[in-house]
């Protein structure tokens, strides 16, 4: 027999692979694929020399030879320091970042805590090469890379988020409450999930079970100016079965840096949300069926008109209600993994506006279809992969199908009705054509019911020079689709005249990509360094553009394009109670009038990032400090006159610290921490225009500047361990 042991507790490695492959050719090249049973074990039955290898996440792999007839206990070490960050976007199965073929940054859980960073928008703001906007309507919308929001999937546990406003999903309407991890790919991703991937994918993975038979989790939130959060989540574990329950409520009151009393710059903010999780895991089966609800209200109250008999305003009020539906099934086969994700999704978004009486305090609704408006979009996802990932395999592959059925209806819809359908199947390989080269070309062919699909190619290239030495390249096709509203708005009032345009096509583009990583693992720490350039290359961008003149219609036509490139320098260091992190990073974004006029290409703008953190553990304390600055960004446009101009945005620092002291044996965590230490309010520049919810002038609404935070978690569990399978 065989039998496999984890090293230090003797316990059985139940469920570990076992590779064989026979040493000398006259035996044959056939792999044996193995999983030991409940003692860790399977028989030697074979009459050869073979070599053996195993392999089980978490551990050191090991490779060796065995003898025929003889028995064997092999002993798993765990590693010294579980460093290299787990990832499963784009992946065949469960990989670790320096293992991939793409690269794949991590957010772990400690880093969003040490941040206290309340929803996506927080937790981005601080990475290199994402750039945030604010619309105090429209909330907080990322670009990466240099390409818009609207070209960047987000994805949680691996089903799309549907609810853009002005082509953006609001970050801020994504909580982090019950998130185990972020992973964030650059670049497209078009093969593997379709339609807004150009700019590539950010997946929150979210937590489905405990180590523990039961878990409860409180956190309480507050800031200086306003915010008032709370949350929390029931997690039960009983042999395979696990069950977790979460929720909370954010609340912002309204801030103005100047107390107008009623007009506020940056609106009040109501959020209810809440999820429940059922999570499956066999020995080969797994399940997760999971409901997610959330409902928010901003309110944007208007400045008062007084005249000698009466006072009133004017106010908005905006409603956003999400609903999303999905079950997961994944069988692990011995030499391959089936993955099904079944999906719906319900967005709504209303917006009601009142007459309010500010003597009474009387409210009325207006009516009129121009000042109110519900819009609804639903969407049904299917999508499943086949993938091979056998260690010794030269070639893995995976196949997967991708199914989405989109309507939306609403009074700015035409018809009041639209749907939109596509069909997708995709399919990669990874093949070793010697030892240290990994090569992933892909493809996928879409058809779409409302347009022409194109077909979508890409190849991935990773080299290792050694160990702990790599190189990767890369080339993907990218495509974003047109959205309904962009193929089926009807908005027509005083103030608008806007029609949506069935004859678009899809936006395309071409991403590189170069990368060199470098790791030096030690006993207790990790050192990682690492160098990439990257460069896009965008046609046929949809834009809302006047075609009537006369009428003052506006449509969306595909006409522009754009171009960044950039690069990136990073270096860590950690250790267990350890962590530094430094980045410098260039963006080049394309400037348009250089096709017309002498002007530069690209503009170019630095960024630097310094994040520390370090433990304690004596008086039980932590400490972060998250450091970002960004330079400044010029630009170029057209005065009245027909003649160029430099613009500019200027330079800005973002500094957040905190400090965390942990009590009754790590049960109870109080934080207390400074946001926005350099009071960053606007941002100065000469190249704002008006929007539909903000005035042109010369400053960027940014920050709401320097403020304290303070927070509350507490963390209760059953002292009896059982195991996880999370």
């Amino acid at each position: 027999t065989i039998k496999v042991v984890v090293k230090g507790t003797n316990e059985p490695a139940k469920g570990t692979m076992i590779i064989l492959q026979p040493l000398n050719f006259k035996d044959g090249k056939k792999q044996e694929i193995y999983i030991t049973d409940d003692n860790g074990e399977v028989l030697n039955v074979y009459h050869y020399p073979k070599s053996i290898l195993i392999t089980s996440f978490g551990f050191q792999t090991i490779e060796d030879s065995i003898n025929p007839d003889s028995s064997y206990v092999f002993y798993l070490t765990k590693l010294a320091i579980d460093l290299d960050e787990i990832v499963v976007t784009g992946q065949y199965d469960i990989n670790t970042s320096d293992k991939s073929i793409y690269n794949v940054k991590v957010i772990d859980e400690n880093t969003i805590r040490s941040m206290a960073a309340q929803d996506l928008s927080d937790l981005l703001s601080n990475q290199l090469n994402i750039r945030l906007s604010q619309d105090n309507i429209l909330g907080s919308a990322a670009t990466i890379d240099g390409i818009s929001g609207q070209n960047v999937k987000i994805l949680v546990d691996g089903v799309n988020i549907i609810g853009r406003e002005n082509g953006n999903i609001d970050l801020s309407q994504i909580n982090l409450n019950n998130v185990n991890r972020v992973e964030i790919i650059e670049g497209p991703m078009s093969v593997s999930y379709g339609t807004d991937a150009i700019g590539g994918i950010i997946n929150i993975v979210t937590r489905k079970s405990s180590s523990y038979p039961f878990e409860a989790n409180v956190n309480l939130y507050t800031e200086s100016v306003g915010t008032y959060n709370g949350d929390g989540a029931l997690l039960w574990r009983k042999n395979s079965n696990a069950l977790s329950i979460s929720g909370g409520r954010k609340f912002f009151d309204g801030y103005s840096p100047v107390d107008t009393s009623r007009f506020l710059e940056w609106k009040p903010r109501e959020q209810y949300f809440g999820s429940i999780n059922y999570n499956y895991t066999g020995d080969f089966h797994s399940a997760s069926v999971k409901s997610e609800y959330f409902n928010q209200k901003i309110q944007n109250k208007g400045n008062p008109v007084l005249t000698p008999y009466q006072a009133y305003g004017f106010d908005d009020y905006y409603f956003t209600r999400r609903l999303n539906e999905s079950l997961v099934y994944e069988w692990r086969m011995k030499k391959a993994k089936l993955q099904l994700i079944n999906a719906y999704s319900n967005y709504r978004h209303i917006k009601n506006t009142f007459r309010k009486d500010l003597v009474t305090l009387d409210q009325t609704l207006l009516t009129g279809d121009e000042i109110q408006d519900t819009s609804t979009f639903y969407s049904f996802a299917f999508r499943g992969t086949y993938s091979t990932n056998i260690p010794l395999n030269k070639i893995n592959y995976q196949l997967g199908y991708d199914v989405n059925f989109e309507s939306g209806e609403g009074n700015k819809i035409t018809t009041g009705f639209q749907q939109i359908n596509d069909y997708a199947l995709f399919g990669s390989v990874e093949f070793h054509p010697i030892p240290n080269i990994l090569i992933r070309p892909g493809v996928r062919y879409s058809y779409n019911t409302r347009y022409g699909a194109p077909v979508t190619p890409s190849i991935n290239i990773k080299y290792n020079f050694s160990e702990n030495t790599s190189f990767r390249a890369s080339y993907a096709r990218g495509f974003r689709s047109p959205s309904l509203k962009e193929l089926d708005l009807y908005f027509v009032d005083v103030n608008h005249n806007i029609s949506g345009n069935n004859n678009l096509k899809a936006e395309h583009s071409d991403h590189y990509d170069l990368s060199f990583t470098g790791n030096h693992v030690m006993t207790s720490a990790k050192v990682k360094a690492q160098i990439s350039l990257f460069y896009n290359d965008i046609d046929d961008i949809i834009t809302l553009a006047l075609v009537e003149p006369v009428t003052q219609l506006y449509t969306y036509i595909n006409i522009d394009k754009y171009k960044s490139a950039g690069g990136t320098i990073e270096a860590s260091y950690k250790t267990k109670n350890f962590s530094y992190s430094t980045g410098f990073s260039m963006l080049g974004s394309y400037n348009t009038l250089s096709d017309s006029l002498n002007v530069d290409k690209f503009s170019w703008t630095p960024e630097l990032q310094n994040n520390l953190l370090i433990t304690l553990k004596d008086p039980g304390m932590e400490g972060a400090v998250f450091f970002k600055s960004t330079g400044t960004t010029p630009g170029f446009s057209i005065d009245e006159n027909g003649n160029s101009y430099q613009t500019f945005i200027e330079a800005f620092t973002m500094v957040d610290v905190s400090i965390t002291k942990y009590l009754w044996k790590t049960h109870l965590a109080l934080s207390m921490g400074v946001k926005n230490l350099f009071n960053v309010i606007d941002i100065q520049t000469n190249s704002l225009q008006a929007s539909i919810h903000t005035s042109g002038g010369d400053s960027l609404p940014y920050s709401m500047g320097r403020f304290v935070f303070a927070s509350l978690r507490v963390k209760l569990y059953s002292e009896s361990k059982s195991e996880s399978k999370q």
